[in-house]
């Protein structure tokens, strides 16, 4: 297994959607930043950090995500994955080197995006409106969402692999995008509305920002967890049935 991981993240570490992820969703935060900026002293640090939590919380997913489904793609267009049961990994442990290569890879890019763009606000940005739980508990749920995302995503790729399987999270992402913005003004009350906004980065991206505390959010990282807990279980299980010749 470590040997796996091993040559999984060199791999990684080596491809084009790396770089591309690690790029484009830097390039997102800041482009927040830029557009954040011309306006009040408080818009340079609170409101910032609002429009940066509502866009990472779903654009870096999902970013991210399609990245690294290009990534789990090439090894079945490839040939790669026949290579790795030739010389005797079993499907369950690539399976799941995939998706920690992928939570190491989401944590890399987020680091980089997120993670500057703190930095550039703490020494530039107006941060006295800001309060140090609120932050603390927006940036594990955005971590949780891209991990959640990640989970689904390559379960995707395994049973859709390649461009069509891409476009397949695309479409998708937008069709719960609409169908929380939809049940949010029909069923606002709704307890099943509710646990599945958690579960998805697209049920909390008009609802998280660090103005306030996220709603128990302890619920949202355990709904978050537990669905890619799920995604993985049945990732393994399709992933262990499929047609590799």
């Amino acid at each position: 297994m470590r040997n796996l991981l091993r040559t999984d993240f060199l791999r990684l570490l080596k491809s084009r959607s790396f770089y591309v992820a690690l790029v484009g969703a830097t390039a997102i935060v800041y482009a927040c930043i830029f557009f954040g900026s011309s306006g009040s002293p408080e818009a340079k640090g609170v409101s910032i950090c609002n429009v940066i939590c509502s866009m990472s919380v779903l654009m870096t997913p999902l970013f991210v995500s399609g990245a690294y489904m290009l990534f789990v793609s090439a090894e079945f267009s490839g040939g790669a994955i026949r290579n790795k049961m030739i010389v005797g990994h079993r499907r369950a442990n690539v399976y799941l080197s995939w998706n920690l290569i992928g939570l190491a890879f989401g944590m890399i890019v987020t680091t980089a995006s997120i993670g500057t763009a703190a930095i550039f606000i703490a020494l530039f940005g107006d941060t006295s409106g800001l309060i140090a739980d609120h932050v603390i508990a927006a940036t594990v749920i955005v971590i949780c969402m891209l991990i959640s995302k990640l989970c689904m995503s390559i379960l995707i790729s395994v049973i859709i692999p390649g461009a069509k399987g891409m476009l397949f999270n695309y479409l998708f992402t937008y069709a719960l995008l609409m169908f929380f913005v939809i049940m949010y003004d029909f069923a606002p009350d709704s307890k099943i509305v509710d646990v599945l906004s958690r579960c998805f980065p697209e049920g909390q991206v008009t609802s998280l920002n660090v103005t306030f505390m996220p709603d128990r959010p302890w619920l949202t990282v355990l709904c978050a967890l537990a669905f890619s807990a799920l995604c993985a279980v049945l990732g393994v299980y399709v992933f262990k049935r499929k047609d590799l010749s």
